[in-house]
């Protein structure tokens, strides 16, 4: 198996298996693009739970095109790492919001002793900003930058 450093398309991440600055970038906009698109339809629009999941899905797979874009590399370990880090980020405002009793229990949109969200959207979460970078880097690629 090649070496990632021999990868002519891991040139722009130095070398670097994962492409950190990227994969934060990618991050940062997936997390910035829930929070206003979601989260205002969660907040003010009476939408429930499933919105908000919905629109973050749509975000990672741009989050995860950016990050393999930036990369110029088709990686889907860098998607992987954007999807770990934003489901954990989300997860723990989640809890905390129903821990500190500022979300409504039960959640809008997810009847009382529903686990199916927090079984499928993980690896929804998963499947977006993998597929994602996977575009982004190919991209790249096509373009020739």
């Amino acid at each position: 198996m090649a070496q990632a450093a021999s990868n002519e398309s891991s040139r722009r991440s130095g070398g670097r298996d994962i492409a950190w600055r990227e994969v934060l970038a990618g991050y940062a906009f997936a997390l910035v693009g829930t929070a206003f698109a979601g989260g205002w339809g969660f907040a003010f629009g009476g939408q429930g739970m499933w919105w908000l999941a919905y629109w973050g899905l749509g975000f990672l797979v741009i989050a995860g095109a950016l990050a393999g874009y930036l990369a110029r590399s088709p990686e889907p370990l860098n998607g992987a790492y954007i999807a770990v880090l934003y489901f954990g980020t989300v997860t723990f405002a989640i809890f905390a919001g129903e821990f500190l009793e500022i979300l409504p229990d039960p959640l809008p949109g997810l009847p009382r002793g529903d686990s199916t969200f927090f079984f499928v959207w993980p690896l929804a979460q998963l499947v977006a900003a993998t597929l994602g970078s996977m575009l982004g880097g190919w991209l790249a690629a096509r373009r020739g930058r």
